[in-house]
């Protein structure tokens, strides 16, 4: 199927869209050097429709709604350092959905004072609403979640983590 012209630039400026709100999630939880991490719950649940959800299964909660999502992400304030590193984006719109596919790798620092690794997948969902794209579903899968000091090849995962 030819795309027209207008077609195509919906495309670019649709995955574009996409890219920077998961760029915003990213960096709502993002400190611990400038500020506190997490410092805004209620932005990140309004990142979501209504009743979408974050997943962060098997090694952390799985919540639903703007009320849980904020809430979690008002728990998650007691991690004192994260910074998250997406790479890899694969974007794909059907219209007004989409779905995307990142990598992450995490450094953080845990609430007991542990300095961890995390990295794994991102796979999300989006829905195009009246205020722009959101997020439907949020899936972080981990491949492998471990000490810094001992790396993944030697110890990796560490559910709960």
């Amino acid at each position: 199927m030819v795309q027209s012209l207008e077609q195509r630039i919906q495309k670019l400026e649709d995955e574009q869209s996409i890219a920077k709100l998961k760029a915003t999630y990213v960096n709502y939880n993002d400190g611990g050097w400038k500020g506190p991490t997490h410092a805004h719950p209620q932005a990140v649940a309004d990142l979501f429709v209504k009743d979408g959800s974050w997943d962060g299964r098997p090694s952390a909660a799985y919540v639903r709604g703007h009320e849980e999502i904020r809430r979690l992400f008002e728990e998650f304030g007691s991690v004192s350092f994260i910074l998250h590193y997406i790479t890899n984006p694969l974007i794909n719109v059907d219209g007004d959905r989409a779905d995307g596919h990142w990598h992450a790798l995490v450094a953080m620092t845990t609430p007991d004072d542990r300095a961890v690794w995390a990295m794994g997948l991102y796979i999300d969902t989006f829905v195009r609403t009246d205020e722009g794209w959101k997020f439907e579903t949020l899936r972080f899968e981990p491949a492998a979640t471990t000490p810094y000091e001992l790396g993944w090849a030697k110890q990796r995962m560490l559910i709960g983590g």
